[in-house]
């Protein structure tokens, strides 16, 4: 008795620990959203029928500026998009990402600019990151990874579309995410990009 006891005692624990590491093995948010952004940039046809699904079956409560031509405009140009290799995850980029969402979200700031001056390039330069080129995208009121992504895709009242143009510059090699709480919208994603690194 004693020994099925213990037998079951070992099987419960040894559960106990496999649930433990795959819970620990599970993706964060900001893998998720650059594991969403690559799958954008190296399948963009088929991120277009996404698209073409979520005009289809929109969520009632969401609200937009430019109405549907900005949706049908964002799934024509994924029709005609060329793959590109996906962006591969860097960790100072992580940090200086998740630095910028702590700094905007508590006190429901926006844009580009720290509350202490800084730009995307003294942010990236802390965290020394040196490259030719670097950009920044930034998603608020969204904590589903497919909810920010398309959302930058889109751009809905960007009339530059530059969030995604980010998203598709070719020039761009490496990413890092940062997601946290935002006071105004609930939720913010940042996720700043770079070309090649140059050695310092």
């Amino acid at each position: 008795m004693s020994r099925t006891v213990t037998t079951l005692s070992a099987l419960f624990a040894a559960a106990l620990v496999g649930a433990a590491t795959a819970h620990a093995a599970a993706p964060s948010l900001e893998a998720k959203v650059l594991a969403e952004v690559n799958y954008a940039r190296t399948h963009p046809a088929d991120y277009a029928r996404v698209l073409r699904d979520y005009r289809d079956h929109p969520d009632d409560g969401e609200s937009s500026i430019e109405g549907p031509a900005a949706l049908d405009e964002a799934i024509d140009f994924l029709e005609r998009q060329t793959p590109l290799p996906p962006l591969k995850p860097d960790v100072k980029l992580g940090r200086s990402a998740s630095g910028y969402a702590l700094d905007q979200g508590p006190g429901g700031l926006t844009g580009h600019v720290s509350p202490d001056g800084a730009t995307l390039s003294d942010r990236i330069h802390r965290q020394q990151v040196w490259s030719m080129s670097a950009a920044e995208a930034i998603s608020y009121g969204y904590e589903n990874p497919r909810d920010v992504v398309r959302q930058l895709i889109v751009d809905d009242g960007v009339s530059s579309r530059g969030h995604r143009k980010i998203l598709f510059d070719g020039t761009l090699r490496f990413a890092g995410v940062g997601c946290g709480p935002h006071r105004v919208y609930g939720a913010m994603c940042v996720i700043d990009f770079s070309g090649p690194m140059l050695a310092r």
